[in-house]
Formats: C-alpha cells, sequence, structure tokens
C-alpha cells in the first residue's frame, strides 16, 4: 500500500489529479456494462456506459440512461458511489484511508492534496481533507434523513423510502442531479412541495458553496472573522441566487409550459428552484425544453459562472468570476489596485482568473464546433450551446437532446464533463511541466485595444 501511494503521489500534482479522475470513470463503465447494472439483462453499450459513469464521477447529470427504469439497484448503487467519490475527489477519499491505515502523509504527498483541494499552503490539508468527509457525512445524513421521513410519510413508499431519501441527498449535495423518479422527470411532480423544493435547494447550496466556506461558518461563525474568500462566496452566491429567481419569474411569468398557469406561491417556488439549480445541480421542477429563449439564455449564464472553489460542482466558479468583473472596473476607473473588503487582490490571482476565462472560452469554442460538424439531428445553435455548458458547468440540465446524439457528439460532452469538473486550468497544466522563469527579458509595449 505504502509504495502504491508512493508511485501515485510521485507524478505530476495536476495530471495526477486529471488522471484519478480518469480512473473513476473507466472503473465505472466496466461496472455499469455489466448485465446486472440494467434491468434489460444484457452488456451496456461501451458509449451508453461511459456516457454515464462520466456523467455521474464528474457529478453532472446529464443522462442517456433512465437511471430509475433502466439501472438495477446494483447499477444505482454503482451510480450513487460514483457520485459520492467524484464529489469528493479521489485524493480526499485516498488521504482518509491513508490516515484509517495509520500512514503518515509526506510533504509531496500533502502538496497534492493541497492541488487538489485547492488551497494556498500544505499546512493543515489532511485535517481539511478529514473536515470534508465529516460535514459530507453529517450534511447528507441530516437531510437524506429529513427526505427518507417524508417519502415514507407522504408517498407511503415503506422501506424504499430510505434508500430513496439517502440516495437523493448524496446526489443533490454532490450537485450530481440524477433521481430516481423516471422518464427523465426529475423533480417536475414535486414543484409545488415546499418541503421537496426547500430541501433540495439547501443541499445544493451547501455542496455549491465548497467545503472551506462550510468550515469557515463553522468555525468562525461571525462574518467579520470569515476569510476573504468565504465573504466573496457568501455574497456572491447570495446575489446570483437572488438575481437569477428574479429574472427567471419575470421572463417565464407568462409562459404556460412552464409556471404560468402555476400560482404565485409556486411560481416563485419553481423560480428560486431554477435559480439555485441552474449554477451547478442539474435538477429541474418545470420543463427546461420549453422554457423561452431569452431563459434558457439566463440559464446558460449561471452554468458558466458555476458553483464555489473547492465545491462539488464546476463552471468557472464564483470567485474568478468575481476578480474578473473587479479587475474589469479597477482598470476602466483607473485603479491599479484590486479591492474588496478592504483588502487588495493578489496579481497571480487576478493572471489565473483571466487565464481560467480564457481557456474556458476556447474549449467551448472548439467544442461547439465539432458538435456542429458530428450532430445531424439539426437541432437548433441555441439548444447544442445549452448542452455543451450544461457539460461544462457540470450542471446536467438538459433540452431532451442529448439521447438522440451519435457517439462523436456523446465523446464530445464526455470530454466536456471531464474538463469541467476538473477544471479547466487543472487540465491544461497537466499536459506542462511547471518551470522556474530564471531569466527576465526587457519589456516592450505593443498596442492592443
Amino acid at each position: 500500500m505504502q509504495r502504491l501511494l508512493h508511485l501515485v503521489y510521485s507524478l505530476n500534482r495536476s495530471t495526477l489529479i486529471a488522471f484519478s479522475f480518469m480512473a473513476i470513470i473507466l472503473v465505472g463503465t466496466l461496472l455499469l456494462m455489466l448485465p446486472i447494472s440494467n434491468t434489460s439483462g444484457k452488456w451496456l453499450p461501451v458509449i451508453d456506459a461511459l456516457f454515464t459513469a462520466t456523467s455521474a464521477s464528474c457529478v453532472t447529470g446529464l443522462a442517456v440512461l433512465d437511471t430509475g427504469k433502466d439501472l438495477t439497484i446494483f447499477g444505482q448503487l454503482v451510480l450513487i458511489t460514483l457520485i459520492q467519490i467524484g464529489g469528493l475527489g479521489l485524493m480526499t477519499i485516498t488521504t482518509l484511508f491513508a490516515v484509517g491505515l495509520g500512514k503518515r502523509i509526506n510533504i509531496s504527498q500533502r502538496l497534492l492534496i493541497q492541488e487538489s483541494l485547492n488551497q494556498d499552503a500544505p499546512s493543515g490539508v489532511v485535517r481539511i481533507a478529514l473536515d470534508i468527509i465529516k460535514y459530507t457525512l453529517v450534511i447528507e445524513f441530516i437531510f437524506g434523513t429529513i427526505l427518507a421521513f417524508y417519502f415514507y410519510e407522504m408517498l407511503e413508499m415503506g422501506g424504499k423510502a430510505l434508500y430513496w431519501g439517502y440516495w437523493h441527498a448524496i446526489s443533490a449535495f454532490c450537485n450530481a442531479g440524477f433521481d430516481l423518479l423516471g422518464d427523465y422527470a426529475s423533480l417536475t411532480a414535486f414543484r409545488g412541495n415546499v418541503v421537496v423544493n426547500l430541501v433540495f435547494m439547501v443541499l445544493i447550496i451547501l455542496g455549491g458553496i465548497g467545503f472551506t466556506v462550510i468550515g469557515d461558518v463553522v468555525q468562525k461563525r461571525k462574518w467579520r472573522y470569515f476569510s476573504l474568500h468565504t465573504k466573496i462566496v457568501l455574497s456572491v452566491n447570495t446575489i446570483l441566487l437572488v438575481v437569477g429567481a428574479v429574472l427567471f419569474w419575470l421572463l417565464e411569468m407568462e409562459n404556460p409550459a412552464t409556471i404560468g398557469t402555476l400560482s404565485v406561491g409556486e411560481q416563485w417556488l419553481a423560480s428560486a428552484f431554477q435559480s439555485v439549480t441552474a449554477r451547478t445541480a442539474g435538477f429541474n421542477t418545470v420543463d427546461i425544453g420549453a422554457l423561452s429563449g431569452a431563459s434558457l439564455t439566463l440559464m446558460m449564464i449561471l452554468m458558466f459562472i458555476g458553483a464555489s472553489s473547492t465545491s462539488t460542482g464546476g463552471g468557472i466558479k464564483t470567485t474568478t468570476f468575481t476578480v474578473l468583473m473587479l479587475s474589469t472596473l479597477a482598470l476602466l476607473r483607473g485603479k491599479k489596485d484590486v479591492l474588496l473588503f478592504k483588502r487588495r487582490i493578489d496579481g497571480n490571482i487576478i493572471s489565473k482568473s483571466y487565464a481560467i476565462f480564457v481557456l474556458a472560452q476556447l474549449w467551448l469554442v472548439l467544442a461547439f464546433f465539432m458538435l456542429l460538424v458530428f450532430d445531424t439531428s439539426g437541432h437548433s445553435y441555441q439548444l447544442i450551446l445549452f448542452e455543451l455548458i450544461s457539460a461544462f458547468g457540470t450542471v446536467g440540465l438538459g433540452v431532451g437532446i442529448t439521447t438522440e446524439w451519435n457517439t462523436w457528439c456523446k465523446l464530445i460532452l464526455i470530454a466536456t464533463m471531464y474538463i469541467g469538473r476538473i477544471g479547466i486550468l487543472t487540465f491544461s497544466m497537466s499536459f506542462f511541466n511547471k518551470k522556474v522563469d530564471r531569466i527576465r527579458h526587457p519589456a516592450e509595449n505593443i498596442l492592443i485595444g
């Protein structure tokens, strides 16, 4: 075990993180291909198993199989295990096993954990990893129990309620978006149910703000003691959720195919839920395919921004979005420093944020072009782009065209989900060896803009 850990931790850190998710996906693909995993009792096609394993491991939720009808209990358990591991990250799981076996975590291993958890320094990363496990289990147990009691009492599901409660709690907290309701209907049957909506929204938000923020709030409890990262995440998340809900309601309030026929209370509940889930979760209480073009565009913006760093979600992240907006504003105002909450944002963070934004745009443009080349179904540009951004943001909201796509289009989405989960910057850096610049050449101005 020690030799294996040493070999694993000796690899390039970005490369290892990329390979760790690849390993999870491949194992999940093999298990889902087994006849025991699906209700047909036959071997599942490789592309469908690979797509499903990637979507689960990358906690996305895009589906080419009906989870509630096409997968057996064994297949569903494989799926939820992939979701849990994908949400926590293999490095966190490995750390737990290493500590459990009494193994000492050396500095190279701590550096790898630091990279996977996106921390500033290797000190304390083992404790952070263990705290992540603790927070996850506690949150999933509490809200899984609430859902189990609700399913047992209200839906009269009997012992099945326990399975459904914890299964969906894991899927929601990990922002995966998979459900067992069948017919690709997600939570549309519960769009007016306050209990189910609130439980899922709280789980999605907790999973989306990141483990670092959860730990900071639990330990410090008062706003003035929170780190700058925590203040940014909580503030920006609140703004995006409120603005998203209001805009969604304004755009869809007269659409009879979505929320137009609902009561005012149900309209606001559905609008709030879609604003929350669009950030990275993938559940829906209204028919996404029936949304107006403006609403689809709004949701694409929210999906592209995504969740927060060290969370179970994807996208470019709320902190990246905030830094981009503030640095642009500072440039327009002629300010040298980017300030927020009386703190200056380091220049390296600003550079990294722009790199993430540019790399994300480059991949989406390339992937969109390839989808247009290989798509033979004649779907509109907007629907194709929506599905692509949903995959990149590891959201999983779909407009119903994924199941119609051919193998090449599915492979493009698989790659996009994978890149979206490990992070476009981590993915790109896995191809390069970091070298310290020892020589600085003379500077010269060029004309831009």
